[in-house]
């Protein structure tokens, strides 16, 4: 059943976006094909023999020798080993993280693996090119000279745990800036394997990181083991490895609702062995508190097997939230037909007279329930009563109102159903009259779809209106006395021209204008409602290898 038996409404997540393993990993040998900016590291020792960061160019021009052009095992008499020591010198590295080349793309390691129950994943970072160069000090003051770098066609992996669970209190003990560099909100890339990829780069998060695939029992795993992992890692103090940063994508539109706060989790997958684990961006909107991962175990799968080669993952949107969003759009709209009634009667000698107003604005009752094909159902009623006389015996008036709206779903539409009564009672001397001078359902049908943005794309069908409403010059009324007659039928005037001004069919923009969150990021591809109603989608990652990658999972590759 995959994303129909979404139902968050259980869970108290806002929005969820999941992504399959394969999927992160052939859209970050995408995004890491041409690698990424080169940077270089640079080492030396303090007077405590401690390897402290510098500047390597100006370390360069003061020792006048390039540590890199040095080449390995130069004696340590040679001039420039003597001016690099002199120097203090500890290390350098020359990194671009990016892919291996000569690797073929069947043979790359998983840069990304999940573990279902888990926040944490298994991150390799690769490198397009690595050279180390260090100086090894023996015994009786013997210096050996280290220079080596990741050959063609192999690759040297940096692999360890990273824990993405932002509520952990590690995390919350960030400063702010940085907890919101590392979330990505507010930037249209929260779901970005871009932004992805700084989180796995952070050295904020890191932990449990060591070099594997490089030579054992070799300088170069000594180095790497002793220096890069135990003193340039954790030298970074917070850093992003090697200055990476997210990059924002332009030109593409924000979504009207903004996600607040978010966490990682790897749910259980469920039924059939073959479905893939998902990573899941568990969402929390307009400030709403977002649930512990100990509720992202959904029991339904976001994507089944036989989905795999078409979709990279699924978009789903709490019934609440979808609900809360129309309710909001919708606003002043509704409070335009809840109107506050208010009728005067006296008597000027001993006849009666009416006065009547009401005032549109008025705040309706709002549900949003948890289950069922309504999600949002609206109601106002008011009444005022007015008499004179002992106990209205010269002249009665009462104006009442009720409106609702109740929003429904079901597959790929939406049903709006709108109720507006005006009630009116008039009693004069002793005759009266009374009736619905106003009883008006609209009932509005919007079939849904999509754009590759995520934007709603939205078909109204004509609208159907019922009008059950008295006319006061209608036979109901005409064997009543004149005087009576004369009154409600101005009351009657006066409301139906309100109503025609104010109840309209809903405003189509309430809908349309919805943009799913991620827009900056995935391909939307699909759009309906859950069997829990809340609002889906299909999702792929833009990138100009999409097609290339899901041909490539459909004959069985790895990645493309």
């Amino acid at each position: 059943m995959g994303i129909n038996q979404s139902n968050l409404a259980l869970t108290g997540f806002d929005y969820v976006v999941a992504v399959t393993q394969d999927s992160i990993n052939s859209a970050l040998d995408d995004y890491l094909y041409e690698g990424l900016e080169e940077k270089t590291l640079c080492f030396v020792y303090n007077s405590s023999n401690i390897p402290t960061a510098t500047c390597f160019k100006s370390f360069v021009e003061q020792v006048g020798t390039d540590p890199f052009s040095v080449p390995n095992n130069t004696p340590s008499a040679d001039p420039r080993v003597q001016a690099l020591n002199n120097a203090a010198f500890a290390f350098a590295i020359k990194a671009k993280l990016g892919l291996p080349p000569g690797v073929p793309p069947t043979k790359l390691p998983d840069i990304i693996q999940l573990s279902p129950g888990q926040s944490a994943v298994t991150y390799t970072l690769l490198f397009s090119e690595f050279i180390g160069t260090q100086l090894l000090f023996g015994p009786r003051g013997s210096v050996t000279w280290f220079n080596e770098a990741q050959p063609f066609g192999m690759a040297w992996c940096f692999s360890g745990n990273v824990s993405l669970d932002f509520q952990a209190s590690s995390f919350a003990n960030l400063p702010p800036d940085v907890q919101k560099r590392l979330n990505g909100l507010g930037n249209q890339e929260e779901f970005s394997v871009q932004q992805l990829y700084y989180d796995l780069n952070s050295s904020d998060l890191e932990q449990q990181f060591q070099f594997v695939d490089s030579p054992m029992n070799s300088a170069l795993n000594t180095f790497m083991t002793a220096d890069f992992i135990n003193t340039y890692w954790k030298a970074l103090g917070g850093n992003e490895v090697l200055g990476y940063g997210a990059k924002r994508i332009a030109n593409v539109s924000s979504s009207g609702l903004a996600v607040t706060n978010l966490n990682f989790f790897v749910p259980n997958a469920v039924g059939n062995e073959a479905a893939p684990l998902t990573l899941n961006y568990l969402c929390a909107t307009n400030n709403d508190v977002l649930p512990a991962t100990t509720h992202a175990n959904f029991g339904w799968n976001w994507i089944e097997p036989n989905e795999v080669a078409s979709y990279d993952g699924a978009a789903a949107l709490n019934r609440k939230t979808f609900a809360g969003y129309i309710g909001n759009a919708l606003a002043s709209y509704m409070k335009n037909n809840c109107l506050s009634p208010f009728v005067r009667v006296w008597l000027k000698g001993a006849i009666p007279k009416y006065s009547w107003s009401m005032t549109a604005g008025q705040t309706p009752t709002v549900s949003i329930p948890d289950s069922g094909e309504v999600i949002l159902s609206v109601s106002y009623e008011a009444d005022s009563k007015d008499q004179a006389g002992s106990d209205g015996d010269l002249g009665k008036m009462e104006l009442s109102t009720s409106y609702s709206l109740n929003a429904s779903v079901s597959g790929s539409q939406i049903t709006v159903v709108q109720h507006l009564v005006i009630y009116v009672y008039i009693k004069h001397l002793a005759t009266s009259a009374s009736g619905n001078v106003v009883d008006i359902q609209i009932i509005d049908t919007y079939s849904l779809g999509i754009d590759d943005n995520g934007t709603l794309k939205v078909d109204k069908h004509l609208p159907e209106t019922t009008n059950n409403s008295k006319d006061p010059k209608a036979n109901d009324f005409l064997n009543f006395w004149a005087d009576v007659n004369k009154i409600i039928s101005d009351v009657a005037t006066w409301a139906q021209s309100i109503a025609s001004t104010n109840l309209q069919t809903v405003p189509i923009a309430a809908v349309q204008n919805f943009v799913f969150p991620g827009g900056a990021t995935f391909t939307f591809t699909d759009v309906g409602f859950s069997d829990g109603q809340d609002l889906v989608s299909h999702i792929a990652y833009v990138s100009t290898a999409n097609l290339n990658q899901q041909q490539a999972r459909a004959e069985g590759g790895k990645r493309s």
